[in-house]
C-alpha cells in the first residue's frame, strides 16, 4: 500500500508542523534588494516504500496548480498574499500542509494617538512628553527647551491570521522593524558631525522600541522620537527616514518614509514639523554663527 510520508515546500519555511511561510515575491524590480530566491514555491510529496513514479501517480492532489512531468509536485505562486492548503492523499494516507504567502504594509503615524500596544515614548527618552504622535516642545536639562517628533511606524501584516500562528510558534522575535535616516545637523551654525548625520542612509533601527508581541493582532509596532541635538546659540536638525520590515532579515515589505525637522534658538523652539514623505535636506545652517 503507497503511504504518503511528507510533505515540502521549496522557497519556504516551516512554523510549525502544518504551517509554511513564504514571502511575497513581487512581481518586477524589487524596491528593497533581496538576494533569495525568487519564483513560485513547489510542494514535493514523498511516498512510501518506494518514492518513485509509480506511487506518485496515485497521489490524490488538492490545492495549488499541477506541473507537468511531476506527478508527486505542485506549484504555488506567491506574487500576491495568500493561504493556500495543499493535501496529498491515497486512499486513507494523506499529508496536508498550509502555505502562508506573507507580506506587510508599513506607515507612519505623525498625527494621533499612540496605539495602545506601542512602546511608550518614555521607555527610550529622558523627558518623556505624552501619548500623542507629533511635533511637540519638551523640556531640556539645558537648552531651556527642546523640540520633539513623536511617531508610531505601524507593519500591518497580510494574510489576515497569519500573526496568530506565528505568535502560538512563538517566532515574533524573527520579524524585525528596520529604520535608516540621512540627517544634517547643526549646532551653533556649524555642521555637528556625528555617526548618523551627513550620511547616505545610516542605520537607525532600535530594537527596544520595537513592539513584537502585538503580531497576535496582524500588527507590529516601532516607536520613535528624535530632537535636537544640544547647543548654546542655536541648534537645527534635518531628517529624513525611511522603514521597512523584515522577515529573518529578509525584506517583506516596501517602503515607509517620514521626516522631521526642527530649529532652536535663544533659547526657543522655532521650528518643528514631523510627518510622512521627506524634505530637501540643507547643507548649509539657517541660523549662521555669532
Amino acid at each position: 500500500m503507497v503511504t504518503i510520508s511528507k510533505l515540502t515546500v521549496t522557497n519556504a519555511k516551516p512554523i510549525d508542523a502544518t504551517n509554511w511561510l513564504t514571502l511575497r515575491d513581487v512581481f518586477g524590480p524589487q524596491e528593497i534588494s533581496d538576494p533569495s530566491p525568487r519564483g513560485d514555491c513547489v510542494v514535493q510529496a514523498e511516498t512510501l516504500p518506494a518514492n518513485n513514479a509509480a506511487e506518485w501517480s496515485q497521489i490524490a492532489w488538492s490545492g495549488g496548480e499541477p506541473i507537468p512531468g511531476n506527478p508527486n509536485q505542485r506549484r504555488v505562486r506567491r506574487q500576491s498574499t495568500a493561504t493556500t492548503t495543499i493535501t496529498a492523499a491515497n486512499g486513507a494516507s494523506s499529508q496536508k500542509l498550509v502555505l502562508w504567502t506573507l507580506w506587510a504594509d508599513v506607515s507612519v503615524l505623525t498625527k494621533g494617538p499612540r496605539p495602545p500596544q506601542a512602546k511608550p515614548w518614555s521607555a527610550g527618552a529622558l523627558i518623556p512628553t505624552g501619548s500623542k504622535c507629533g511635533a511637540f516642545e519638551v523640556p531640556a536639562l539645558s537648552m531651556g527647551k527642546n523640540a520633539r517628533g513623536q511617531i508610531v511606524a505601524v507593519a500591518k501584516l497580510f494574510p489576515r491570521g497569519i500573526g496568530k500562528i506565528i505568535h502560538a510558534a512563538g517566532k515574533h522575535a524573527l520579524f524585525n522593524i528596520r529604520r535608516e535616516l540621512t540627517a544634517n545637523d547643526f549646532v551653533n551654525g556649524a555642521p555637528s558631525h556625528h555617526k548618523k548625520s551627513f550620511k547616505v542612509w545610516a542605520d537607525d533601527t532600535l530594537t527596544e522600541m520595537q513592539a513584537l508581541t502585538s503580531v497576535f493582532n496582524d500588527e507590529l509596532y516601532d516607536s520613535d522620537a528624535p530632537d535636537l541635538p544640544p547647543a548654546t546659540q542655536s541648534a537645527e536638525t534635518y531628517n529624513n527616514f525611511r522603514q521597512w520590515l523584515e522577515w529573518e532579515g529578509r525584506p517583506c515589505s516596501n517602503y515607509a518614509y517620514w521626516y522631521f525637522q526642527a530649529r532652536w534658538k535663544d533659547q526657543r523652539v522655532t521650528l518643528k514639523e514631523v510627518d510622512q514623505g521627506g524634505i530637501p535636506l540643507p547643507q548649509q545652517a539657517f541660523y549662521r554663527k555669532p
